[in-house]
């Protein structure tokens, strides 16, 4: 198992991450939260400092790497720099 950080985006929020619980028996990847910028600033706190990054990735590697840790399992976020729904995802 693996917790997964992936962006994804749509017209009404802008981009946004994923955060998925990948597994291998059933290879299936589970959806465990959408961290919008909103969310991001409220969990980061209101002018957090964020060094230029979009704060959903901020807030995903944190939630996701310190899930991931908690859970003695990797945490992967492809292109945390910047926005991709295309980087490549791991496999379940």
């Amino acid at each position: 198992m693996a917790i997964e950080a992936v962006w994804d985006g749509d017209t009404v929020h802008d981009w946004f991450v994923r955060l998925l619980a990948v597994t291998a028996d059933p290879a299936e990847r589970f959806a465990l939260a959408f961290i919008h910028w909103s969310l991001a600033e409220r969990h980061l706190g209101e002018g957090a400092q964020v060094d230029g990054r979009h704060p959903a990735a901020v807030a995903a590697e944190r939630a996701g790497g310190g899930l991931a840790a908690r859970l003695g399992v990797p945490f992967r976020f492809v292109s945390p720099d910047a926005p991709d729904d295309a980087a490549p995802r791991r496999q379940p």
